[in-house]
């Protein structure tokens, strides 16, 4: 230990010498690594007990993220965080973690679990409220149930920017034993290019969505009604661009075409800048001597880095490589585990009228030695003619339509002719291949639903692939008294809320200073976070408008049914039943019946329903489903199936305790005694459950401590063994 201590102290030493170069220099990766390091331990008040550290930088054309390890035997935990400490990202390993999540149930071992989903969730707020700036706010999505046996609970929202909703999603992982979270990563404004625009706005919800209207497209379409047996018109709505109202202009603008742009943009993965934040000597050493011994040898294995500019040197000495035309992008770096060796990993690329070359190069991050380098370039299209870089196809769209159309007339003569071609193309474009798509028309609309499509390939014209879809039985409405398609898309904008929030802009990137990093490693678009109007979600999903009516056309969507009971107002059991209700556990229709004799029905769906099993009774499926559950864990055979059986509490009990695996030993021979009133004239067989179910805290006895096996069992009575076995 003595030398250990001897040994850090000469580290801090050492860190302190090596920081005291002039203000002005570049900061040392190993200083840097100090400062986000005791950034993070105060924030998230990370203590001493670890016993392994690393700390890595990612130079990114956004900016510097650091992912920072502990180690502690089998405990693990990492951090990733920007250049000024603030944490993007946690996650807590721990050999202990068996089992992440359980969504419900399982086979064996059910148990209620530690917290409530509530409970958690001001864990995990408590969490966010260290590592959220000032002027952001997140609340928790609604989505996610109580889960009997789960240990971790999980929660996801949105990052409040300022005020409006933005794109940012947040992640919060909570284990249920303990409350820590687990499991964290966020998105953050370090992600976009430039700052946020402001939430100021300078029109009006109103005058967006007369913007945004303009925007829409629908067409009128046969479509089968809800019942399947006749195609009615509908106004449909069309694929169209997606647009925004521009908060600050109030200009409507295409999202679509600049995603396009950005699209086109090839994304690099690890971009990033030179090591060039400053950090003064004293600050430093002060810093390094308040790490602990083994963040100290983490710290110590960045000393001697390299910056990106001088690995960049290190590299363009090697003139083989034939970088002088390229760009330098991005360096990454990487602690090996096992040698403590840093590599980096630096990126290049080089802008051309065929698009984007990028070369990749791997070396020493101390010494600057090559270790390997990979790259490629733009796929180039083989040219037509000289001059002209149009891919080299023999057909037309329409030379391959007329393909098409020969081969369908052929073989299907008499539905083809009852179609038109109803994908859209250019008739004198060329391609590789085209696939034709030829829909059923009635009264002069189409009806997709009967359909043929057809491949065909554009260098011979020969017949790719077909297929057909045609119901010949189908009965189409007449096509009288139809509303115009400006009413219909009245009404389809008016199904939308339009809303004021934060959204992902492409956005042209100047040659300012700003965005140097991110136009080096090849981008001359890159998102950004800026206030707009856009078209919201909406209360349902609809699929058109009725083309006779206007009215809107849901899609209905059946919701799952949760148990809940409005019949147990004074009941004793009223608590238990309530509990296992919160998850799910009992019985559908809003009744509990406590004190209904039990059936071998009603007892199969309570225990099924502990596994996350639902039952409607009314359907032969769905209970024929839950006796195969039933099967298979042992609650009983198949030749004892009745399911209007009344069980007697004997009955009830040992169905439970095979099911669970007791039933081997419970059926041992002169080993137990039990305390019941009436234990002197329990049958044999029922001997060793009577006295399992004790032991276990499953029965406590009836009102007169008996156990009374052959008396008929009530619902309330297996929904409370139930419960005292996983409150056990």
């Amino acid at each position: 230990m003595k030398l250990r201590k001897l040994a850090a102290a000469f580290m801090a030493g050492a860190l302190s010498l090596g920081l005291a170069a002039p203000a002005f220099a570049a900061e040392a990766a190993d200083a840097r690594l100090t400062r986000v390091t005791l950034a993070v331990k105060e924030t998230l008040d990370i203590g001493d007990e670890y016993t392994e550290f690393y700390g890595e930088p990612d130079e990114t054309a956004l900016g510097t993220r650091w992912v920072l390890s502990w180690k502690n035997g089998e405990q693990e935990f990492s951090v990733t965080a920007t250049d000024a400490g603030k944490i993007l990202s946690l996650n807590r390993r721990e050999n202990a973690d068996k089992v992440e999540s359980i969504s419900a149930g399982g086979d064996r071992g059910l148990t209620f679990p530690a917290m409530s989903r509530d409970e958690a969730a001001e864990y995990a707020r408590a969490f966010l409220d260290k590592v959220l700036a000032d002027n952001e706010k997140v609340t928790f999505s609604d989505e996610g149930e109580e889960t009997l046996s789960a240990t971790e609970y999980s929660f996801q929202g949105n990052v409040e920017l300022n005020g409006l909703p933005s794109p940012m999603t947040v992640y919060a992982r909570v284990r249920l034993s303990d409350g820590a979270v687990t499991r964290f990563w966020r998105g953050d404004v370090s992600d976009y290019a430039g700052a946020p625009g402001g939430a100021e706005t300078s029109t009006t919800d109103e005058r967006a969505r007369e913007l945004l209207r303009t925007t829409l497209d629908m067409r009128l379409e046969y479509v089968q009604d809800e019942k399947g047996e006749t195609a009615v018109l509908r106004y449909l709505p069309n694929n169209t661009d997606d647009f925004y109202v521009d908060a600050a202009t109030g200009e409507l603008v295409n999202l679509t075409e600049l995603q396009n742009k950005l699209r086109r943009e090839y994304a690099v993965s690890g971009e990033g800048g030179a090591l060039n934040v400053t950090m003064k000597s004293e600050e430093a050493a002060d810093a390094a001597a308040s790490l602990t011994e083994t963040e100290l040898e983490g710290v110590a294995k960045l000393v001697g880095v390299l910056d990106k500019e001088a690995l960049d040197g290190k590299i363009r000495a090697w003139k083989e490589l034939g970088l002088d035309n390229y760009t330098l992008g991005t360096a990454g770096y990487t602690v090996d585990r096992e040698t403590g060796e840093v590599t980096a990993r630096v990126s290049y690329a080089k802008n051309t009228e065929e698009g984007i070359y990028r070369r990749y190069v791997t070396l020493d991050a101390k010494t600057g030695e090559l270790i390997r380098m990979h790259g490629y370039g733009p796929g180039k299209l083989a040219p037509l003619e000289e001059d002209s870089w149009e891919y080299k196809a023999l057909l037309t769209a329409q030379a391959a339509q007329d393909k098409a159309e020969a081969f369908l007339k052929l073989l299907w003569g008499d539905l083809f002719a009852e179609t038109e071609r109803y994908n859209e193309m250019d008739p004198q474009g060329k391609a590789a291949d085209y696939s034709f798509t030829f829909a059923h028309k009635a009264n002069g609309y189409f009806f997709p639903a009967n359909s043929i499509t057809v491949q065909v390939d554009g260098a011979d014209g020969s017949i790719m692939g077909f297929s057909k879809r045609f119901d010949e039985t189908v009965v189409f409405d007449d096509a009288q008294g139809l509303i115009s398609a400006d009413a219909a898309i009245d009404a389809w904008c008016q199904s939308y809320p339009v809303e004021l929030g934060y959204m992902e802009i492409p956005v042209a990137l100047d040659m300012s200073k700003e965005f140097e990093l991110l136009r080096n490693a090849g981008y001359s678009y890159y998102n950004a976070l800026k206030p707009g109007y856009a078209l919201g979600e909406r209360d349902a999903w609809y699929s058109g408008v009725d083309a006779k009516t206007g009215e809107l056309v849901k899609t209905e969507s059946a919701e799952r049914e949760n148990v809940f009971y409005d019949d147990l107002e004074g009941h004793w059991a009223q608590a238990l039943l309530d509990e296992l209700a919160r998850y799910n556990v009992g019985w559908l229709g809003g009744k509990a019946e406590p004190d209904k004799e039990l059936t071998q029905l009603d007892y199969i769906i309570l225990l099924a329903s502990a596994n996350g099993y639902r039952c409607d009774p009314a359907e032969e499926k769905s209970v024929d489903f839950l006796y195969e559950f039933a099967y298979r864990r042992n609650f009983l055979t198949e030749a004892e199936r009745q399911e209007d059986k009344e069980l007697t509490r004997g009955e009830m009990i040992k169905m439970f305790l095979n099911g669970e695996g007791y039933g081997p030993v419970a059926q041992l021979k002169g080993i137990f005694r039990c305390d019941f009133a009436d234990a002197q004239t329990i049958p044999e067989a029922d001997l060793g459950y009577a006295a399992l179910a004790q032991g276990l805290g499953l029965v406590n006895g009836d009102s007169q401590s008996s156990y009374a096996s052959a008396r008929p069992a009530v619902r309330c009575e297996a929904a409370a063994m139930l419960w005292r076995y996983m409150k056990g």
